[in-house]
């Protein structure tokens, strides 16, 4: 029986990288561990595919700035040089900021995840005070139910994306408004930071939407814990 090491891998996703899909990142990190000759270890079977997931998707056009990868090597290396080759052989807009080797653990990453930090930035169209933005978000946050509208498989169903908004602040400067939150994701369900944004519009605060950059940060398990799941 061959003994695997398990490793995290922590990177970011921006630049005009932020446009490549999930199944187009999986595929660019396998790539890019074979060409690093770093030994990566594969499932047995008719159909053997590389130990390695990303730990949840991210939308198309959205950036990361501190993404999760985990990853079974066939033999134990040094994080430094893992992030050394594999930053040589990755396209500009993906960068590997960190590695550190693993336990194996019961649940996957994938699994894990229940939250996540975002940022968004968008434009205002006319003058906005602060005192404005916080007051609406305020408001918003006071809600006991915030009903949206998702098209799934060609039907429309409403869902309340209350429960899944755990922290929301916004701070306008110089005509862009920055919102932090903390959206649940992953396997717990989803808010979209579109939502947020389509909400805060709605009740008056005067962005576009259409002009708009989001990022995602750090990522989280059980709720009951501040620690971020790097």
């Amino acid at each position: 029986m061959i003994m695997v090491s398990k490793y995290k891998i922590m990177f970011a996703k921006t630049g005009m990288s932020r446009f490549t899909s999930h199944l187009d990142l999986s595929k660019l990190f396998e790539r890019a561990l074979r060409r690093a000759d770093i030994p990566i270890a594969f499932s047995q079977g008719f159909n053997p595919h590389p130990k390695m997931s990303v730990a949840v998707p991210l939308a198309v056009g959205v950036a990361g700035e501190r993404e999760l990868l985990e990853v079974e090597l066939k033999e134990e290396m040094e994080p430094q040089e893992i992030t050394r080759r594999l930053n040589e052989k990755l396209p500009a807009g993906v960068k590997v900021l960190n590695v550190k080797k693993t336990e194996k653990q019961k649940k996957s990453l994938m699994a894990m995840v229940q939250q996540a930090d975002y940022r968004l930035e968008c434009m205002v169209t006319e003058d906005l005070e602060q005192s404005e933005v916080e007051q609406v978000v305020s408001d918003l946050l006071k809600c006991s139910s915030i009903v949206v509208q998702r098209k799934t498989k060609g039907k429309v169903k409403e869902s309340d994306i209350r429960s899944g908004i755990h922290f929301l602040e916004g701070k306008v400067d110089s005509g862009v408004v920055t919102f932090n939150a903390r959206l649940n994701t992953g396997s717990g369900g989803n808010v979209r930071p579109e939502e947020i944004l389509i909400q805060l519009k709605e009740a008056g605060l005067p962005i576009d939407c259409t002009c708009c950059r989001i990022y995602r940060g750090d990522l989280y398990g059980d709720e009951s814990t501040t620690d971020s799941l790097w």
